[in-house]
Formats: structure tokens, sequence, C-alpha cells
């Protein structure tokens, strides 16, 4: 599927149907149960903390140093790690099951999961917990940094010089939308870009 990836790290499965996208905000576990009422046979993608809650068959991040920790707690202890970050370090490659090498960056890793499981072959993409305002919080009040910078959607964010780069994140997955027209989102600005569900409430 990709052409410049370390040996084995290519993702050959070619799959069909539907998927969850889960991001970590604090809507996330009631939509989640709303979109897999009306998604029975979806495959889920959980993104970064969200692995904590909700029981994934891919764990997505931009955060490669914390694959360890993400998949230690996560609800599914065997779920395969996807990324669309390019290589960093032997230590961070080794958490890695699996990297995509095409992925336009820049809107987080809920960004990165949602052309990830395009390139894998879903045709029918929703994204649960992840309104994407900037500063929304999380489900489970992480406090969790990158780099030491409050995340996307901490209350922090939104209070510091940070808050600059929520547009930029905007501005990044409306340029994503426009390629994936099979991804719909439950709520706040990612509903606005891509739209929501038919079934959504």
């Amino acid at each position: 599927m990709a052409s410049n990836l370390p040996q084995g790290k290519e993702y050959q499965v070619r799959h069909s149907g539907q998927a969850i996208v889960c991001g970590s905000a604090p809507c996330l576990l009631s939509e989640f149960a709303e979109a897999k009422a009306n998604m029975p046979d979806a495959k889920v993608f959980v993104v970064n903390e969200s692995s904590y809650g909700i029981w994934g068959d891919f764990l997505v991040s931009y955060h490669v140093e914390k694959f360890d920790e993400f998949k230690s707690k996560s609800v599914n202890p065997h779920i395969v790690t996807m990324t669309g970050k390019g290589y960093r370090s032997p230590e961070e490659e080794a958490q890695i099951d699996y990297r995509f090498d095409n992925i336009k960056i820049g809107a987080t890793s809920v960004g990165d999961a949602i052309q990830i499981a395009k390139q894998m072959g879903f045709t029918e993409i929703v994204i649960v917990g992840a309104p994407m305002n900037g500063g929304d919080g999380y489900y489970n009040d992480t406090s969790m940094e990158s780099d030491g910078c409050p995340r996307f959607g901490s209350k922090e964010y939104i209070d510091t010089l940070e808050s600059l780069k929520v547009g930029l994140n905007q501005r990044a997955l409306i340029e994503i939308a426009k390629t994936l027209p099979e991804v719909k989102s439950m709520s706040g600005f990612s509903a606005e870009v891509f739209g929501k569900p038919t079934w959504s409430k």
C-alpha cells in the first residue's frame, strides 16, 4: 500500500464497509453508543486515550512515543497500532505495527485516522468524540501534553499562544475533507466540515 516504509510496516489487507473513528472529547461515549447502534458491524479506530474507554480494532496516533502507554491501558490489549508520523527513532519504531507515509498532517491524530481508514478501503467513515472546536476537553479528564505544550482539546490550549494553531488545525481539516466525501462527523466543527451521518440526532 505504501512505498517508502520500513520493511514489514506496510498494511496489506484491503477492507470495505463501515468504520468509526473515535476522538477523546467529552461527547465520546454517548456518540460512540449512537454510532455503534447504527453501525453494528463497523470496525473501530481509537485515537490516543479513547483506547482506554472504547474497544478498538486499530489504535492510531501521531504521538508515537506514547504507543506503549496507550496500548497498555487499552480495552483491547492486542490492538494494532498505526501512524502517519514519519520515522523518528528505533525506540518509536518498535512501538508501531503499521505506517502510512502519504498522510496530510496538521489536523491532529483524528485527521490521520480518517485518512488511514480511507486508504484501508473503508467506504463509510464516521467520526465520534471529535468536535475539533479546540479546547473541547477530554472524556477522561486527561492532562497529557505533547512536548510540553497543551493539546488541541485541552482547555489551556485556547488560553495560550497555542490557540493560533486552532485555526491551522481547522484549515487542515477543511483541506482533508475535500478528498474524503465518505467521512461524516457527529458534532462540532468537524460536523460542519464533513456533514453529519443521516441517522445522527
